[in-house]
């Protein structure tokens, strides 16, 4: 009962934020210039960033498969999982859905080790905040306008040295803390851990193919801004849509955080001197692109990762001798 009470509360407050974000940025916008933006858009140039974001997605997979250093599992097959749990993501309020749904297909469909499988998802949640810190830092060098910003990099690179030292803990915590070597998912994640950490090269590729990917997804957002005729650069595109990003997934949201998303993104290119309706219209375009594929892919194959589960269960109840619609037997 607490736990559904509990979701019932974070949808209320997520439904909550979202309302008061989305009027926030709505009030006083002059619709006929907002109308007039969406009736200029280039659609071509649309389609061009969809595909661009794709492949910055495939890009997100393949840094994911250079972290199973002994599992075999193609990074097709990675980017299919990854846009499920993102696509799931985008339906609920709750933003652990996604991380919750890649492990559960990978340890039950895919048949990945469970503790391999976390510290893989936790090393990419690391490496994302590395890249991203790397970026957000020498952007306030090129762009000016980013010393508004200033506190905020700095405290990610406050985050981002703790979840170094948070890495080196787990690793070294096999070793040397007793505790880890009573619990055997906690000895296999810390092995796991320090397994990734032997493969530095591994590590290194996976820091620059991370940094690759944000890129493409700040020119997947800058080809929007073409196709709308937003006035900015490619860099400031790759900025404001990781700070997009990194806000509309933090916060309590309704599902695919509609109104969060178009407020962080209006309100941080409201620093770059961009029009209200201008910044509007780019919002609501990107945040179609940028949410709707991986949605769509869920749906076309979430489905069908629920019926081969069910039929390996049903399988395990068969060798059991149980009758079918039973429920399995404690192991």
């Amino acid at each position: 009962m607490r736990i559904h009470l509990g979701s019932i509360y974070r949808l209320i407050i997520g439904l909550g934020i979202s309302g008061l974000m989305g009027w926030l940025v709505v009030r006083g916008l002059d619709w006929n210039r907002v109308s007039e933006s969406f009736s200029n858009i280039s659609v071509p140039l649309v389609l061009l960033s969809v595909l661009v974001f794709m492949i910055a997605g495939y890009l997100r997979a393949l840094r994911w498969r250079l972290l199973f250093v002994k599992e075999r599992i193609s990074i097709l097959r990675l980017f299919i999982v990854q846009n499920e749990g993102l696509g799931l993501n985008n339906l609920l309020p709750v933003r652990i859905a996604s991380e919750a749904t890649q492990l559960a297909i990978l340890t039950m469909r895919d048949r990945i080790k469970p503790a391999t499988a976390v510290a893989t998802l936790g090393m990419e949640r690391v490496i994302d905040l590395v890249a991203s810190t790397i970026i957000l830092t020498i952007a306030l060098f090129l762009v000016p306008q980013m010393s508004s910003f200033k506190n905020y990099v700095w405290v990610a690179i406050g985050l981002t040295a703790l979840s170094i030292a948070v890495v080196r803990f787990l690793a070294w915590g096999g070793v040397g803390i007793a505790l880890f070597r009573k619990i055997r998912f906690l000895t296999a994640f810390s092995e796991s851990v320090r397994e990734l950490e032997r493969h530095k090269a591994r590590l290194a590729a996976s820091l620059a193919i991370t940094v690759g990917y944000w890129l493409l997804v700040g020119i997947s957002a800058w080809l929007i801004a073409i196709a709308v005729d937003l006035g900015i650069s490619p860099f400031t595109a790759t900025v404001v849509i990781m700070g997009t990003i990194f806000f509309a997934t933090s916060v309590p949201a309704a599902p695919s955080a509609l109104g969060t998303f178009e407020f962080a993104m209006v309100y941080v290119l409201g620093f770059f001197g961009v029009a209200r309706e201008d910044s509007f219209s780019f919002a609501l375009l990107t945040h179609a692109v940028f949410f709707l594929p991986p949605t769509i892919i869920a749906a076309i194959f979430l489905p069908r990762e629920g019926l081969e589960l069910m039929q390996r269960l049903k399988g395990r109840l068969a060798l059991r001798g149980a009758p079918i619609g039973s429920a399995p037997a404690a192991d």
